[in-house]
């Protein structure tokens, strides 16, 4: 058995299943504060240097905790003897998916609780069993269950009817409340919602459910909506119910309690996706199917999985006795509103969990950005077809207080309709003091315009690779469907190669390339990134930007490469990156963030 070197499996007060996934790894860290735990995981030495990291990360403490090699389908487990000092079981693990076949999720779901409960009644020191089922075993008969299990014939007709997941839920639900009363185990259920991301910082390890749904809805691919208008899809974020978890056993009113957890604050579905489309600056359907319509279609036609309807329903849910535990010590659900939005702005920063280590970033009014703009010394505004992460590179480097913000309408940020100018001023809008703005291409046009409206607002301009002062682009770029089609079925390497020639094999700049290429997929964005191009090319647009360029108060320099020069002559300082293209930033990026660094120091505090 491995072990971690500060623990051993005699000190072990509480043992979770389940400790690697979205619930389980939140209730490791709230357990951890203050008790000595051990999880139970399947390639426990793969797993466990990921999941003692996440625990210091979220505030828990690593060194109480004991990683066992384990497996809920084993009757004892896969453990050897020992934990007589275990008091409280909870049994969060469980196999959830779409599709499943009934045999292998019975084995999990269904005869693996029963081996945990029987596991934790053998424990000398037990206090309680908390068993994690689901918000909808509330909306089953809970009377007479404990008298046995399904009859089979129900059994059957249960998985026939609602799918294998939902319905080994209730089934491993019915047998361990017989089980439990059968043997005079000490327990407690425990039935949550959907479960979103933490209240404060939206983090989250899945999509399934609702997340899937919202990123539809970015993407553009959510023409309507299931159900009525009063379908009530229950939400609770993931750090109230680990506190909530955590809490059960220790007050003895309960043991042999249903705890029912949901907000029920969370607006009906309708209403629920309307506001996040209002918060990420995207269009709501506008449609609602009614649920008999879509089941009768083929999942090939609507792109949901039958199983997944069963949870929309007008039913309403008792809460009494989880509201009352919350009261008894003192937990307050935080306000489901900002906790969706948060966790919306979490799943659009990491690409939906696709590049979960990445910056986490925020939406505000439609504008994505990493960092304050309104207390950030510099603000990084970038070029096309690329997006606020293609400042990273330099912005890490330079240091200090930095936001990179997405343009209107490009990478996370939405459309607008305002101009540059009153665009950058709301978002700006609530400084206190002068900012300095870096611009690359298209990013440095709108630094100008914004400078030249508001000389008072900005402390200094860095424009790397101004369009407007070099050679234009080539007539094709008019050509907005061509220029737009060819965006959406570039490649990362074909974009590399366009955008970076100077680079050969593998470019410095590969991470911003992947993300512009992921933003290109997006629906419209191709588009806009075409028509914004061709404006860029007008003579009257280029002839004003360099008026307004001539006009700016000192405090303005200019970065481009010795491959891209200006075919304007300007008094202005001017730095020439020997080597580089048009996107200096990503391909001399130490070059270029050393000339940032030494004209925009830190303001005096």
């Amino acid at each position: 058995m491995k072990t971690n070197e500060n623990q051993h499996e005699n000190e072990v007060e509480v043992l979770v299943t389940g400790g690697t996934g979205l619930i389980g790894r939140w209730l490791l860290a709230e357990l951890t504060k203050t008790r000595r735990v051990a999880a139970i995981v399947r390639r426990a030495g793969e797993r466990g240097p990921e999941l003692r990291g996440f625990i210091d990360a979220h505030g828990g403490d690593s060194s109480r905790l004991l990683i066992v090699e384990g497996d809920v389908e084993q009757p004892s487990l896969g453990l050897t003897a020992g934990f007589d000092q275990v008091r409280d079981v909870y049994h969060l693990a469980a196999l959830f998916a779409f599709g499943l076949g009934a045999d292998e999720v019975r084995r999990c779901n269904v005869d693996g609780s029963l081996h945990v409960a029987a596991w934790a009644l053998a424990r000398p020191a037990l206090r309680r069993f908390v068993f994690l089922g689901g918000y909808r075993m509330m909306h089953s008969s809970v009377e007479g269950a404990a008298e046995g299990p399904l009859p089979e014939a129900e059994r059957a007709a249960l998985y026939r009817d609602h799918g294998a997941y939902e319905a080994s839920k209730h089934d491993a639900y019915r047998r361990v409340r017989s089980f439990a009363a059968g043997h005079g185990l000490r327990w407690t259920a425990v039935h949550p919602s959907g479960v979103i991301g933490d209240s404060r910082t939206g983090e989250t390890t899945q999509t399934t459910g609702l997340g899937a749904t919202v990123e539809k809805l970015w993407e553009g691919r959510l023409p309507a909506l299931v159900g009525t208008e009063r379908t009530f899809l229950p939400l609770v974020t993931v750090d109230y119910l680990a506190r909530f978890l955590a809490s059960v056993p220790e007050r003895a009113e309960t043991m042999g309690q249903d705890l029912c957890v949901l907000d029920q604050a969370t607006p009906k579905l309708p209403a629920l996706v309307r506001d996040i489309a209002a918060h990420l600056g995207v269009a709501a359907p506008t449609r609602v199917l009614p649920l008999g319509l879509v089941r009768a279609l083929p999942q090939a036609i609507t792109g949901l999985a039958p199983e997944s309807l069963g949870f929309l329903t007008e039913d309403a849910y008792d809460t009494t006795a989880a509201d009352a535990h919350a009261a008894a010590t003192g937990l307050v659900m935080p306000s489901i509103d900002v906790a969706v939005q948060r966790w919306c702005d979490y799943l659009v920063a990491t690409r939906f969990l696709a590049q979960p280590g990445g910056d986490r970033g925020a939406l505000r009014e439609g504008a994505y950005h990493v960092g304050d703009p309104v207390t950030a010394d510099v603000v990084y505004l970038h070029g096309l077809p690329w997006n606020g992460d293609a400042w990273k590179p330099v912005a890490d480097r330079v240091g200090g207080s930095s936001a990179r913000v997405d343009l209107p309408g490009l990478g996370r940020s939405t459309p607008s309709d305002l101009d540059d100018v009153a665009w950058l001023d709301r978002l700006l809008a609530q400084r206190t003091r002068p900012v300095v703005l870096v611009g690359h291409s298209l990013g440095a046009a709108m630094a100008v315009r914004y400078a030249h409206a508001h000389p008072g607002k900005v402390r200094g301009v860095v424009l790397v690779s101004p369009a407007f002062l070099q050679p234009a682009a080539p007539a094709y770029v008019k050509l907005r469907p061509l220029v737009a089609l060819t965006l959406r079925r570039s490649t990362s390497a074909d974009l590399a190669r366009r955008l970076l020639p100077e680079q050969a094999g593998a470019p410095l700049g590969a991470p911003a390339v992947a993300s512009a290429r992921v933003d290109l997929q997006r629906k419209g964005v191709a588009s806009r990134i075409a028509r914004s191009l061709a404006q860029a090319t007008s003579r009257r647009v280029r002839a004003t930007l360099r008026r307004q360029l001539d006009e700016l108060e000192p405090g303005v320099v200019l970065v481009h490469g010795s491959r891209d020069p200006l075919e304007i002559a300007t008094d202005r300082v001017v730095y020439v990156v020997d080597g580089a293209g048009h996107a200096p930033h990503l391909t001399r990026t130490d070059e270029v963030a050393a000339i940032i660094a030494a004209f925009a120091p830190a303001p005096p505090s």
